[in-house]
């Protein structure tokens, strides 16, 4: 459907002065003042009492994480203080349904803020929470946003040498297996795709074989499915 997008208050573009054309999810036509499309439109959008700027684009979230962004015990600490108080809390109440309201309401924050493309680095895998790549689709889908599901992961509690805590860890086949996974049914590599994924391994520790296992295997399932690579 080609939508005219007419007569803004202001236009972050040049020569459409009068808005522009928009067609299946692109910039077709730019409308210079005082004209009118060159081509039939089947809506027209009134703009006279908005702006018209690009998308912005947010580059790193920790969505599940803005349930808690206020909690009184981790105000104004540090990062791995901030941490120890809030990996319980996570581990005890981060569910598929808690998850999915974090989700929306980021993605609500952030599309009111004039944001339309996000990537979330989700890290946080407790049990039960193994499909939070697909409830972050679903919820950017639903919502109209450009998304990039970022699959990381932590495969080390404090007690094996790394910073979580019991109950939010996967094991390194798992962890493999649901990228694998996730490439699989969310990566689209088509040209202005609304989904796409990249694997962000994370582990702040010293164990660096089963580190770099993951990062290793991520970085060549990366590879393969780059959208610079053979398809």
């Amino acid at each position: 459907m080609r939508t005219w997008i007419k007569d803004p208050i202001a236009i972050l573009a040049e020569a459409a002065g009068c808005g522009v054309v928009v067609d299946d999810g692109r910039i077709v036509e730019l409308v210079a003042r005082g004209a009118e499309p060159a081509d039939r439109v089947d809506r027209v959008f009134d703009a006279s009492r908005h702006v018209v700027i690009p998308g912005l684009v947010n580059t790193h979230h920790h969505m599940f994480q803005t349930l808690t962004r206020a909690h009184p015990a981790a105000l104004n600490k540090e990062l791995f203080p901030w941490l120890d108080v809030l990996f319980p809390i996570w581990a005890k109440h981060i569910n598929p349904d808690n998850f999915r309201l974090a989700t929306r309401l980021a993605l609500t924050e952030l599309l009111m803020s004039g944001c339309t493309t996000v990537s979330d680095h989700q890290y946080f895998y407790t049990p039960g929470l193994e499909e939070a790549m697909d409830i972050q689709a679903e919820e950017a889908a639903a919502l109209g946003l450009r998304i990039t599901l970022t699959r990381g992961s932590l495969n080390l509690t404090i007690e094996e040498g790394g910073n979580a805590v019991p109950g939010s860890v996967q094991d390194t086949d798992q962890i493999l297996a649901d990228c694998e996974r996730v490439i699989a049914r969310w990566h689209d590599r088509r040209e202005g795709s609304m989904t796409q994924v990249a694997l962000a391994p994370l582990q702040c520790d010293e164990a660096a074989n089963d580190r770099d296992r993951v990062t290793r295997r991520a970085s060549r399932l990366s590879d393969a499915h780059s959208p610079w690579g053979d398809p």
